[in-house]
């Protein structure tokens, strides 16, 4: 080697140490399952006058959903229920029923489905819940011309895992 060589060949080690440690941590960054983007964000905020008209027609529906998730077994679909009720409190069982559940924690990892309505005038479907937790489960529901579209919390259990209360 070249006398006078050595410093040189020191930047150039440095840059590419910072380079090589740089595409690491993007490499880390994108792949953290708790990081989320909202799908279509920018569509969303171009038609939010017609999300809040949405709101407002569903609110006029006077419908209520209540959802529920059974407790997660290991290696098996948990399934999601949703009972539907209309302004006089009555079963809504004619209802095309979509869902979209994600876990608050991994936000980026939605599970969606079609619900199918089950003998007690509610609507199931088994989704690939495997997280025990809080979820947000999106409902949205049509029958004829009447559309409805709400979003709840939800607890999910694990089964081995017994609720307590303080």
């Amino acid at each position: 080697m070249k006398p006078g060589m050595g410093w040189p060949i020191g930047i150039v080690l440095v840059l590419g140490s910072t380079v090589v440690g740089n595409l690491i941590m993007m490499r880390v960054a994108n792949d953290d399952p708790s990081m989320a983007i909202e799908p279509d964000y920018y569509k969303k905020a171009v038609d939010f006058d017609s999300t809040m008209a949405q709101e407002r027609r569903s609110n006029a529906l006077g419908w209520t959903a209540i959802s529920t998730i059974d407790s997660i077994v290991d290696g098996r679909p948990t399934r999601v229920h949703v009972r539907l009720r209309d302004a006089s409190g009555m079963s809504v069982t004619d209802a095309a029923v979509q869902v979209t559940a994600l876990f608050n924690a991994r936000a980026n990892d939605l599970q969606s489905g079609t619900l199918q309505r089950d003998l007690d005038s509610s609507y199931s479907a088994p989704l690939n819940i495997r997280y025990p937790g809080e979820w947000e489960v999106r409902v949205d529901a049509t029958r004829g011309n009447e559309h409805f579209k709400t979003t709840a919390r939800v607890i999910a259990v694990h089964a081995a895992a017994p609720i307590t209360t303080p």
